[in-house]
């Protein structure tokens, strides 16, 4: 019988639990840098003198800077060290369009099980090269995601493996959390945290560990207006569940995961929008001005600093630089695209508009 990692309690991670995972993923997980964002700037033009602000001291987070280019490797390597010692043994296995599954395959490299990762078809041949390359045994099953997932579960009962939920699991946000630990210790002046936003896991751990170190600080989670229901789900209290059209796969969820929903509605002060122009213009300039290569996802918090930013009163604030794996389609479309005098979001994108 296959024993699967959604069995813990779906409960936030206790103090105990966060603090353990801090230890462990110290223990065998690469501490990422804080570097200081210079020339930063914010977009003033809502307020009606048309004109540019350097922002207050801005540092990034830089979780690109790891063996797999994102923070998923964290809650990996936590949760497979929470499973009982006989489960993985056989092996672990998981549903994946890409940063998930490399973390799964990084993870279970470290701690020398088989990993076997179900992709969607059309998954990005990047995202596919890395999870092989750390080991995965990579099988292309589905149309979707959804279609994936069921692939994998199949495969799991069949073959005995242990299947790894990517969202669900108090372990993989106690992972998570430890981004937010390094923020905090690392930099105790932080004032406000912005975080790229998909189906919340990574916004709820820091949230967890950053307002019990800090109170005062602020979390600021920021969604792609093409895929904006954690947003609306926070404004209206509930969770909503609504179309995810976005190209940054980090971003795309169609409803919040309701363990991290749980959190962000506790914890989080802000969620704001940005247009998938946006996105791509941040990619471009992010190339430019920091010769950094980013996907899409990771390209939020750097819109959502620029877009808003005037308006948080933020103090010293730090971006979640996410990840660094974005396809070749996506990059040529961003340097593709135009910087121009874009509009800012209308009211009705914006989640303190009232609409569901």
């Amino acid at each position: 019988m296959t024993t699967t990692a959604t069995t813990h309690e779906l409960a936030p991670p206790a103090p105990e639990s966060l603090l353990a995972a801090r230890r462990f993923v110290q223990s065998c997980h690469p501490r990422t840098p804080l570097r200081l964002l210079s020339g930063a700037w914010v977009d003033t033009a809502s307020l009606g003198n048309g004109a540019r602000q350097t922002a207050a001291k801005v540092y990034v987070k830089c979780e690109d800077e790891t063996d797999i280019k994102s923070f998923k490797g964290r809650g990996a390597l936590w949760l497979l060290a929470c499973l009982d010692g006989a489960e993985p043994r056989s092996g672990v296995i998981t549903a994946s369009t890409g940063n998930h599954g490399q973390g799964v395959a990084f993870a279970a490299a470290r701690i020398g099980v088989r990993s076997v990762v179900f992709v969607p078809t059309g998954s990005s041949p990047l995202k596919m090269d890395k999870i092989r390359s750390f080991g995965a045994e990579l099988r292309i099953s589905g149309a979707d995601i959804a279609e994936a997932n069921a692939a994998a579960r199949q495969a799991a009962d069949a073959e005995g493996l242990t299947y790894v939920e990517d969202g669900e699991d108090p372990a993989l946000m106690a992972g998570a959390a430890t981004v937010g630990w390094e923020i905090v210790e690392d930099l105790p002046e932080t004032d406000t945290i912005v975080v790229p936003v998909g189906g919340g896991n990574l916004i709820a751990g820091i949230a967890l560990v950053a307002k019990r170190l800090k109170p005062s600080i602020r979390i600021i989670g920021v969604q792609s207006a093409a895929a904006p229901a954690v947003a609306r789900s926070w404004e209206a209290g509930h969770v909503v569940e609504l179309p995810s059209e976005t190209f940054a796969g980090g971003l795309a969820t169609p409803f919040p995961g309701k363990l991290a929903f749980r959190v962000i509605q506790d914890l989080v002060d802000d969620m704001c929008l940005v247009s998938e122009a946006d996105l791509r213009w941040e990619i471009r300039e992010s190339l430019v001005s920091r010769a950094t290569l980013i996907e899409g996802a990771a390209a939020a918090s750097f819109a959502g600093l620029r877009r808003y930013g005037s308006t948080w009163d933020s103090g010293c604030t730090v971006l979640v630089q996410t990840g660094a794996n974005i396809s070749l389609a996506e990059l040529e479309s961003a340097l593709a695209g135009k910087p121009a005098n874009e509009p800012a979001l209308s009211s009705a994108t914006r989640p303190d508009a009232g609409e569901d």
